[in-house]
């Protein structure tokens, strides 16, 4: 009888164990924490005659169970404990374990030994070559932009490597290979480009601070990425005396941080024991009646995260948009999230104050993510110059024409008028005057609102509505704006649709969407729309 009622209790846990993923799959009752890091979604396949006879069904099912089969992530955690807590291995190809749990970039590691330059350029020779156009075509953007009253500048945001190197581990070093960071900050210096070096800075406050500058679990610059944007806004005031507004900050105090980025990207069951403490600065805006809040066009990588996370940015600068490396665009304070190809560069770019390049040091290899090559063509090159000099190019080089452009937007300085030139004085000036008409276009908030509607009825972006209300007043065309009845409804309507753009562009927002459309069974669509009119009703 005992045997048999132990058989019981064993056979029932056993069928516990086969069905419960298959239950939790189905029906989510029990909520894990979800992986962080991205995963491309992929969908259930829909059997059908060919699918099944070309294997493909097969290939995307077994896909679509492995990844989504109940408590999927909890079993990943608890591997990925066991081959930290035993071996300090990841299988997070980015982040490198340390001594004394300290995380660093792969990237960076590599930098620091030497060979990270291999996974851009096959040669010193080949990376020094790179470097020494860029510096030149980056000296050349620069005076460009002085004669619209913009200041370019660089900054090298700190390298957590270099300053907890003792933490590192060990590898062999090659002495072969030119290091970025030092090169492009000798030869910026050299050049007379505003370029701000934050890592010997760091290296010697580290040896001053009674706390760690850099949190041992991630790479990024916690509340020293107020001394470092202090410096910088001060550095950026220095080159016109503009008028920004200044920083002022107290000693750090201690607050909690349950997981940082890198860290959580680990995906681990337990946090990560003897962690740095984290600190925060109290941080005041001092701006009296002769200060003036700029507008600052921002490329480049993470690091600029600090600026919003850490200081009060609405207060220091009058507009921001982030270019984040030259891929993503984020607009505003309120970071709504843009493609590339939904912005006009040309505007971004003429819109700012201050244009700044940043990133920290292994990303140099990188500089400065094609924006000041994309930059040069947009200012100083019109279409029908591109198109005579494409011909010109592929002749020259017994080329395509196709290969003609696209060597054209990887070396500008191909183009006559930009070649061995300090200062081009060739423009783009149609394209520059209509960004410039549809940049003093946005600052009337009712020719916007207008707008907006008008780019409903069309069916076409904010962006090209811009253009065309631009070409209008540059060649006294009837406006838009005169036309358009700006009613209730319209005005309405037009906020469901940023709102709608606006969750589209954000992960979390998705996700959520698509849990309610879920439960309630309605088609995603339906619930995006409904919940944004619903939160515009409620203003």
């Amino acid at each position: 009888m005992k045997n048999t009622k132990t058989h019981i209790i064993l056979f029932s846990i056993l069928m516990a164990i086969l069905w419960l993923p298959l239950i939790q799959e189905q029906f989510d009752i029990f909520k894990v924490k979800p992986l962080t890091g991205f995963t491309e979604k992929t969908e259930l396949p829909e059997l059908t005659y060919q699918s099944y006879s070309d294997g493909k069904y097969q290939i995307q099912l077994e896909k679509y169970v492995s990844e989504n089969f109940g408590f999927r992530e909890n079993l990943i955690r608890i591997y990925n404990q066991y081959i930290w807590a035993f071996f300090k291995k990841t299988y997070i190809h980015f982040i490198t374990p340390g001594k004394d749990n300290w995380l660093f970039y792969e990237g960076a590691v590599k930098d620091y030994y030497g060979t990270e330059q291999y996974s851009a350029f096959s040669t010193a020779e080949k990376a020094k070559d790179y470097f020494d156009k860029n510096v030149e075509m980056m000296c050349q953007l620069r005076n460009v932009l002085k004669s619209y009253d913009i200041e370019f500048l660089s900054f090298m945001a700190p390298s957590k490597v270099y300053v907890y190197s003792e933490y590192l581990p060990r590898r062999d070093k090659d002495t072969t290979t030119i290091n970025s960071l030092d090169y492009y900050s000798n030869a910026l210096a050299e050049a007379g480009f505003p370029n701000i070096e934050m890592t010997s800075w760091f290296r010697s406050m580290k040896d001053t601070l009674e706390y760690t500058v850099f949190p041992k679990t991630d790479n990024h610059w916690q509340y020293t990425a107020v001394y470092g944007y202090d410096s910088l806004f001060r550095f950026m005031n220095s080159l016109n005396d503009f008028g920004i507004p200044k920083i002022k900050y107290g000693k750090p105090e201690p607050y909690y941080v349950k997981c940082h980025n890198d860290e959580a990207s680990l995906n681990l069951l337990f946090p990560i024991i003897n962690k740095s403490e984290d600190y925060k600065l109290n941080v005041e805006i001092e701006c009296d009646e002769n200060c003036k809040k700029p507008k600052v066009l921002f490329v480049g990588d993470s690091f600029i995260w600090g600026l919003n996370e850490q200081l009060p940015w609405n207060e220091i600068m009058d507009d921001v948009e982030i270019l984040f490396y030259n891929e993503d665009v984020f607009k505003g304070f309120d970071r709504v999230h843009l493609y590339k190809n939904e912005i006009n560069l040309l505007r971004s770019i003429l819109r700012a104050d201050y244009v700044v390049f940043y990133t920290s040091a292994h990303q140099w290899y990188k500089a400065t993510y094609k924006f000041v090559e994309e930059a040069l063509l947009a200012l100083c090159v019109s279409d029908s110059l591109m198109q005579a000099e494409t011909i010109r190019i592929a002749d020259s080089l017994n080329i395509s024409i196709d290969d003609a452009r696209y060597k054209i937007t990887k070396e500008p300085y191909l183009i006559k008028g930009i070649s061995n030139v300090e200062n081009p004085v060739i423009r783009n000036s149609h394209e520059i005057a209509i960004a410039q008409i549809a940049n003093e276009i946005e600052e009337d908030k009712d020719w916007v609102e207008a707008l907006k509607i008008q780019a409903n009825i069309q069916g076409k972006s904010l962006e090209e509505i811009y253009k065309i209300e631009a070409d209008n007043v540059l060649n006294n065309k009837t406006l838009l704006r005169d036309f358009t009845d700006v009613t209730e409804e319209m005005i309405f309507e037009v906020k469901v649709n940023e709102l709608v753009k606006k969750w589209r562009g954000d992960k979390e927002m998705i996700l959520f969407l698509e849990q309610k459309a879920k439960e309630k069974n309605k088609d995603f669509e339906t619930v995006i729309y409904e919940d944004a009119k619903w939160v515009i009703e409620q203003e």
